[in-house]
């Protein structure tokens, strides 16, 4: 009867290592697996960023471009104002000065 349960106790022991052994190399994939996720994630993350970068960036350089435009307009405009001013002012000056000379 002694030797029927040492054989038992046995076999329970090469069970439970037998457990063990496929715990651990359950774990041991699921592990792996876990860190190919987690570096495919963070070259998704990346990706996803610079692209979001280059996004961010044109959309910028195009507010840019559109008030630097805008600037050069209205800079046009008032440098076509004062022009018309100073001719306008050419103008008398020039009569003063023809004015007085004449005198």
């Amino acid at each position: 009867m002694a030797i029927e349960q040492i054989r038992q106790i046995r076999e329970a022991e090469e069970q439970a290592e037998q457990i063990r052994k496929k715990s651990s190399s359950e774990a041991k994939q699921m592990t792996a697996e876990a860190e190919r996720l987690a570096a495919q994630l963070v070259e998704q993350a990346q990706r996803q960023g610079e692209e979001s970068y280059k996004k961010t960036l044109s959309e910028a350089q195009i507010e840019a471009q559109h008030s630097y435009n805008h600037i050069i307009e209205n800079a046009g405009g008032e440098i076509k104002h004062h022009i018309a001013l100073a001719e306008n002012n050419m103008e008398k000056a020039v009569s003063i000065i023809t004015g007085k000379v004449v005198k």
